[in-house]
């Protein structure tokens, strides 16, 4: 006769049993551990002290922004018959020196380092000027570069990102500092001030104070923020209040994802100077040029009404760096983001020109039609990246996940090109943020007092 099988509840019970004997045993013994210094306290204490001495509670923030390369390219190659150009390029990045350290580097077209400045956010802001939940998290050594100005004189003026704002001189001393949490683009106006992306973090509802209805705590409040040339905040423009309270609203739940948090992303802000604002008759001279990544949306806004006066949302997306144009085109560096890591579904990113108030659009890069045209190579970022028209016509591009900067002639050929230095291991690139050009000459820069 089979064995009758004993009752569920009797069955259960020593498992129960046994499973909080194991419980017990495993608190008592991390009890005793920690007060009398057993294994494996002794691996996990000197971690802990450093968490807890340097006020931060983030990964290596670095480990973000390397990438395996896909070029086969280190410094510079100049396409046959290409005169060498005397401007400058101011190259942000990583670079190695021991460990890999964000850093500004000028160059010339040659690929040679004419002044350098290394940067510690850790240094420059040993203690976080914020207050909010994201307290400690960006000032680390690890921290990046986004966003920068070279003034002629030597002094160069960035983004520690998300961290805060710094102007240094060409021997790296501080002229001054700004605490708030800036990050991606600087670009100066007319006046001579310049406008900087900022975000508050809104974790509570003191400081939503009836904003944002729909969406959920915390919330990333992107503003563009106006910063004199002596670090004086001037005014702060908030663009999800600009967004959620315009028409475009429906673009926070009919494209975004996000319903906290990074709602908007925004990555570029630009105003309109007045040498061009007559090419513009839509706008006018200090509207400012946004660029919102996570609704695939550019826009331009007054900043004084925060009315939003034109906006696109395609051909491209997850959009970087639109900037007006002389001939009162908009030019907007398509990441073209498709998840993979070489673009192999949707074909790369793009360069495009738009005319505001037309359906006009124009790509520039690659050329229509030339896919797979002798010696140009794959171009794709997932995230970064430039587009800066040259006054020959040309383009200078940061392809920022391949370390790359590279310039196109009208034809859309490549002529010159930088890369940068492999990891050690030689599997990997860190990534390169900023790739601009300057009308300086390497004598210029070779006057600059260095440290």
């Amino acid at each position: 006769m089979a064995d009758t099988p004993p009752p569920r509840g009797k069955d259960l019970l020593p498992r129960i049993a046994f499973l909080f004997s194991g419980l017990f045993l495993a608190v008592l013994y991390g009890f005793c551990a920690a007060r009398y210094q057993w294994f494996p306290h002794t691996l996990l204490a000197p971690a802990l002290e450093e968490y807890e001495r340097k006020d931060k509670d983030a990964p290596d923030l670095s480990l973000n922004h390397v990438h395996r390369a896909r070029h086969d390219l280190e410094g510079v190659s100049v396409a046959e018959g290409q005169r060498r150009k005397q401007d400058v390029v101011l190259v942000t990045s990583f670079w190695s020196g021991g460990d890999e350290i964000p850093g500004v580097r000028v160059i010339d077209r040659a690929g040679k380092t004419l002044h350098k400045w290394d940067v510690n956010p850790e240094e420059l802001w040993p203690v976080s000027p914020h207050q909010d939940s994201g307290r400690g998290i960006f000032n680390t050594s690890s921290n990046y570069i986004h966003g920068s100005y070279l003034f002629e004189n030597g002094d160069v003026l960035f983004n520690i990102e998300y961290l805060g704002l710094v102007r240094l001189d060409s021997v790296g001393n501080v002229v001054w500092q700004v605490n708030r949490r800036t990050h991606h683009s600087v670009t100066r106006d007319d006046a001579g001030n310049f406008w900087v992306c900022e975000v508050i973090w809104v974790d509570n509802e003191s400081q939503r104070n009836g904003r944002f209805a729909g969406l959920d705590l915390p919330l990333a409040e992107d503003c563009a923020l106006q910063v004199s040339p002596d670090g004086e905040i001037l005014q702060s423009v908030s663009m999800l209040e600009t967004v959620h309270d315009s028409e475009l609203r429906d673009l926070l739940w009919r494209v975004g994802k996000l319903r906290q948090w990074d709602v908007l992303h925004m990555n570029d802000v630009e105003p309109l100077s007045a040498t061009m604002a007559a090419q513009f008759p839509m706008f006018t001279a200090g509207d400012l040029l946004v660029s919102l990544r996570h609704i695939d949306a550019v826009l331009v806004v007054d900043p004084k009404t925060k009315k939003v006066k034109w906006s696109a949302h395609a051909p491209f997306m997850n959009q970087h760096d639109p900037d007006f144009q002389a001939d009162g085109w908009i030019s907007v560096f398509d990441n073209h983001n498709d998840g993979s890591l070489d673009g192999r579904f949707l074909g790369g990113s793009r360069l495009w020109t738009l005319k505001p108030g037309t359906d006009q659009v124009r790509q520039i890069y690659p050329v229509p039609g030339s896919e797979g045209q002798a010696g140009e190579r794959e171009f794709y970022t997932q995230m970064g990246g430039k587009a800066q028209l040259l006054s020959d016509g040309h383009w200078l591009l940061t392809e920022a996940q391949c370390g790359r900067i590279f310039e196109i002639d009208r034809q859309g050929r490549t002529v010159w090109e930088w890369g940068h230095k492999r990891r050690p291991g030689g599997v990997t690139i860190s990534e390169v943020l900023e790739g601009t050009s300057y009308p300086l000459t390497p004598a210029q820069v070779g006057k600059w007092q260095s440290r």
